[in-house]
């Protein structure tokens, strides 16, 4: 870790000081106090403030030449008099300078480098004085107070502290241990701190204050030290001093991380997303191997962006990891989503870290890319996208109303219990469940095979639902779709197309759970996108009579009439004009096989040979059972790659 940064100076002792060197009387000559070590400040601050500020009265001021007719101009003694003991005169300089600014304001405030470190020179204009002391709660009364606090030692905190007796100190801690430890309890459950109304006349005062109550109900030792009197102002229980104690967890487990990073090399994990308050954020996440040999993921920081663009990200990146006191030269992998912002090979975040650090190699999450594939597939079909359509307009209009949820669990179990005394199905334990339609996820596509499979199981129940809404419903719109899910419900197309997409999203969904394995390694993952790859070349090329077996024994079941492959295919939106195919030339070849195509064509897109090469020869470096994958025909490779 120190390789990377300058190491800190130590303090000196104070008996070692010449301060008679240290202290400049002249504002242009002195030091900024920034510059001085931080445990000797107060002390740097003090002997200024009994030295006091620079004006000398004694002297003749010497004419500049100041404003746009280079008229001759001084400072007049007259103005010590009428502002203050906070302005400064430098003989070196000859500029004004502001003394209580000097000692406690900021650099980053506004003014600072006029009046504490260039000084101010515009004695033609002699209201900006005026206008620098603004008003009460201004940058520089609020110096002006810190001066006079520092002067009153009977205010500082040590003074009143050592004040306290012992039993008051213990009492104090012992309540500060009770706020803590509530804090800890709510932190580790995850739940809210405050409530709605925490006056002493609500019932529920928030979960810190009630857990704060009941923890002081069996503590005796706690009760005492809430209820005396000497406590009612210092109860430690305000909202401040509630995250306060947060911030410090959040350091301490932060400071945990670090150490057990130990300065070594890391992978960055970052996504942006936009909360409840429409704001953007970006996690960031640190991928490392601890000490003991054990990946870990820590998540380490939550950032507010105003941007999404990839240089203000990697703004926000460099400035939460130098608070940690980490460079990005220590980066040796990233993961992102596959916006253009973050995989963008030019002026992507990708390529600004890769800058940086030229071993930060991006690599996109698997199953994140799987995701894409299907997306992708399934948006360029017509058919399918149709089909997902009504899929979407199913959900809304059966699982729209628990009315109709408990319509379809009590349809459900009837047909059950109908087929279980006809012995049509098996009892025992963990059969025949109570089920419904779930509704799919955005962004998980696992989802949608969960979806279909739950229809084609409950499809019986689903049609009576609809013929229920279909004739009682009050609202025209949902017998309308009613209606029409019906008419779709009995063609061969919905069979086709709800088949045809359990076959390849059976495929999918496999690669897409062994994908999101948490012990899933480099090698076995890339093994397993090659071996769906492979299925679904054997499912284009052998794959056709079994999805049309399934789909006539479907059809069969449910009495929907089937499709005659050898007859001639006829559009149902132009179905005048000759088509000039055979049906089992559209579902076979423009349906079942390009979508296969398209799938594989998207894998091999996204799954590229070089990223896949790349992670597979990088494993050979793993420590596992004394390097027992380390290869040396791999290592070659991976530097061909790499160089």
């Amino acid at each position: 870790m120190e390789r990377y940064f300058k190491r800190k100076a130590s303090c000196p002792a104070e008996d070692e000081i010449n301060w008679d060197e240290k202290i400049q009387y002249d504002p242009g000559l002195r030091k900024e106090i920034d510059s001085y070590h931080p445990n000797l400040r107060e002390k740097v601050r003090r002997k200024y403030l009994e030295n006091g500020p620079c004006q000398p009265r004694g002297i003749n001021f010497p004419l500049l030449n100041i404003g746009e007719k280079d008229k001759q101009r001084r400072f007049m003694r007259e103005w010590f008099d009428e502002f203050g003991p906070w302005l400064e005169y430098s003989e070196k300089t000859q500029r004004v300078y502001c003394f209580y600014c000097f000692l406690f304001r900021e650099k980053k405030d506004a003014g600072y480098d006029v009046f504490v470190v260039n000084g101010w020179n515009g004695f033609h204009r002699k209201e900006r004085l005026r206008s620098h002391m603004g008003e009460v709660g201004g940058l520089h009364y609020n110096a002006m107070k810190k001066c006079d606090d520092l002067l009153h030692r009977k205010q500082h905190i040590d003074v009143q502290y050592n004040q306290i007796t012992e039993v008051a100190k213990r009492a104090y801690f012992t309540r500060l241990n009770g706020s803590i430890d509530t804090a800890r309890l709510l932190l580790k459950q995850g739940l809210p701190f405050r409530g709605h109304d925490e006056s002493k006349e609500s019932y529920n005062r928030g979960n810190f204050k009630e857990f704060y109550d009941c923890l002081a109900e069996h503590d005796p030792i706690l009760h005492k030290a809430v209820t005396t009197d000497a406590t009612k102002n210092s109860c430690l229980l305000a909202p401040e001093i509630q995250r306060d104690i947060v911030e410090c967890f959040a350091n301490e487990i932060m400071q945990s991380i670090l150490e057990e990073l130990g300065g070594d090399v890391f992978s960055l994990l970052v996504d942006e997303s936009r909360d409840v308050s429409c704001k953007e954020q970006m996690g960031v996440v640190l991928r490392y191997v601890d000490k003991c040999g054990i990946v870990k993921e820590r998540f380490v920081g939550l950032v507010h962006v105003t941007e999404t663009t990839s240089s203000h990200l990697k703004s926000s990146i460099d400035s939460l990891l130098a608070k940690f006191k980490i460079s990005l030269k220590q980066c040796r992998g990233q993961g992102y989503d596959g916006a253009s912002n973050m995989r963008g090979e030019l002026n992507g975040l990708q390529s600004l870290i890769l800058r940086d650090s030229k071993a930060a190699y991006y690599v996109h999450c698997f199953a994140h890319q799987l995701q894409l594939v299907i997306v992708a597939t399934m948006r360029k079909h017509k058919g399918v996208s149709n089909f997902l359509n009504m899929i979407s307009i199913l959900l809304n209009v059966v699982g729209g109303s628990a009315k109709r949820r408990d319509m379809i669990r009590d349809i459900n179990y009837e047909q059950v219990e109908k087929a279980l005394g006809c012995g049509q199905l098996e009892t025992g334990t963990g059969l025949n469940q109570e089920q419904c339609l779930q509704r799919p996820g955005d962004t998980r596509w696992s989802s949608q095979y969960k979806t279909l499979k739950s229809l084609v199981n409950m499809f019986p129940t689903i049609v009576e639902v609809l013929k229920v809404v279909e004739k009682d419903d009050r609202d025209w719109k949902n017998r309308d779709q009613a209606s029409n899910l019906l008419v779709y419900f009995q063609s061969f197309d919905f069979v086709f197309y709800l088949h045809l997409l359990l076959t390849t999203l059976t495929a999918t969904n496999t690669l897409s759970l062994a994908l999101q394995c948490k012990d899933q390694d480099i090698v076995n993952a890339i093994g397993c996108v090659n071996s769906t790859r492979l299925h679904l070349h054997d499912l284009r090329r052998d794959g056709w009579d079994k999805l049309l077996d399934e789909v006539n024994e479907f059809c069969d079941l449910h009495e929907i009439d089937r499709v005659e492959m050898e007859s001639t295919y006829i559009d149902p939106r132009q179905p005048r004009k000759k088509s000039g195919i055979t049906n089992k030339h559209h579902y076979a070849v423009d349906c079942f096989n390009d979508i296969i195509d398209w799938l594989v064509q998207e894998l091999d897109s996204r799954f590229s040979e070089t990223t896949s090469q790349l992670l597979v020869c990088s494993a050979a470096f793993n420590p596992r059972e004394s390097f027992q994958a380390f290869n040396g025909g791999e290592f070659d490779e991976l530097s061909e790659t790499v160089s």
